[in-house]
């Protein structure tokens, strides 16, 4: 029976894949996360910590003597805790690594992401796995992405003895998704970018978050070595987005939406910097060939993950705020 050893195991994606490796069995499950799981019996071994405590960690590490080591410690959602994110993101990355070397792992997955590329007026149309990573400096999760993915290159280059897989996925969506990257949508009226090339409408990429757990189970389970870019088929412009959503678009120019947006995050308003702009003004969709070929072919398209999504929390928020205001409710 293999060992696995999983950061962030209790987390949306971790709690899915764990739960995946423990129906298909041969696994023996070790996990380390700030919140306990909901089905501790998964585990043969379990630490309530966090990643950036390098001492749990290495503990961790050596209670597992994992042949496998996965790292699903991040935080999704922008907060006004910069120190905070980066500690998770910088220094977590780093103590996981650091137990991948110190316990001798021949196997680490290491999850990153699509904004690592940032979102860039010059980016490849589409984006390869060696297109540059260029994290957009205002918007933390997009730069820490991009020193995470810096790092564990660097430590992929400097230990081939390690079976070593970095995979860059696009937004997963699907029935439990939250993430504040989409709140954009839930507006009565969802703003696109106008500037001085018109209005913009960049391509979006999306899988359903069952796939984007298959394909990590695939990634741990088959000899995968590299970097994967990992989305479904189905690109759909942001205006037809938005249109899925039921919503209204009003173009606003840039030099008016990007200031009001800065004063709305500076006064806790909104849930997203304004440089998370930047993602519905330039392009940044990946060529997924690679992940096609060599690791896992989504099952469900991107539109239709996309669908669910919306059905299941966007209007369901709406229908629960709209609700709330007919019954004098404060949301």
């Amino acid at each position: 029976m293999k060992r696995i050893l999983i950061t962030g195991c209790s987390g949306y994606l971790g709690s899915m894949v764990v739960r995946l490796l423990a129906e298909r069995g041969g696994w023996e499950i070790f996990g380390i996360d700030v919140q306990r799981p909901q089905d501790e019996s998964a585990y043969a071994g379990f630490a309530q910590a966090s990643v950036t405590d390098s001492r749990a960690m290495a503990a961790i590490f050596e209670q597992a003597r994992p042949d496998v080591a996965v790292h699903l410690a991040f935080v999704v959602d922008v907060t006004h805790n910069p120190r905070r994110e980066e500690d998770i993101a910088i220094g977590g990355t780093r103590n996981f690594l650091e137990g991948v070397r110190q316990s001798g792992a021949p196997k680490a997955v290491l999850v990153t992401s699509v904004a690592a590329y940032g979102a860039h007026e010059d980016n490849d149309v589409p984006l390869t796995e060696s297109s540059p990573i260029r994290g957009n400096a205002g918007y933390s999760y997009s730069r820490l992405k991009a020193a995470v993915d810096d790092i564990a290159r660097a430590f992929m280059n400097d230990h081939q003895e390690c079976e070593f897989a970095i995979l860059r996925p696009c937004l997963f969506v699907g029935a439990h998704t939250r993430n504040h990257f989409f709140d954009l949508l839930k507006f009565p009226i969802v703003p696109r970018v106008m500037d001085f090339k018109g209005v913009r409408d960049p391509l979006f990429q999306f899988i359903h978050e069952d796939d984007m757990a298959r394909c990590l189970v695939a990634a741990i389970e088959k000899p995968a070595r590299g970097i994967y870019n990992v989305a479904a088929e189905g690109e759909q412009p942001f205006s037809k987005l938005v249109r899925l959503t039921g919503k209204r678009s009003l173009p606003l120019p840039w030099f008016l939406l990007y200031p009001a947006t800065a004063l709305l995050w500076a006064l806790r308003l909104v849930t997203s910097p304004p440089a998370q702009l930047y993602f519905i003004r330039y392009p940044w969709i990946m060529d997924v060939s690679r992940m096609r070929r060599d690791l896992y072919v989504p099952v469900m398209n991107g539109i239709d993950a996309f669908k669910e999504f919306v059905e299941k929390q966007i209007n369901k928020d709406s229908n629960i705020r709209k609700e709330n205001m007919r019954l004098g409710v404060i949301d």
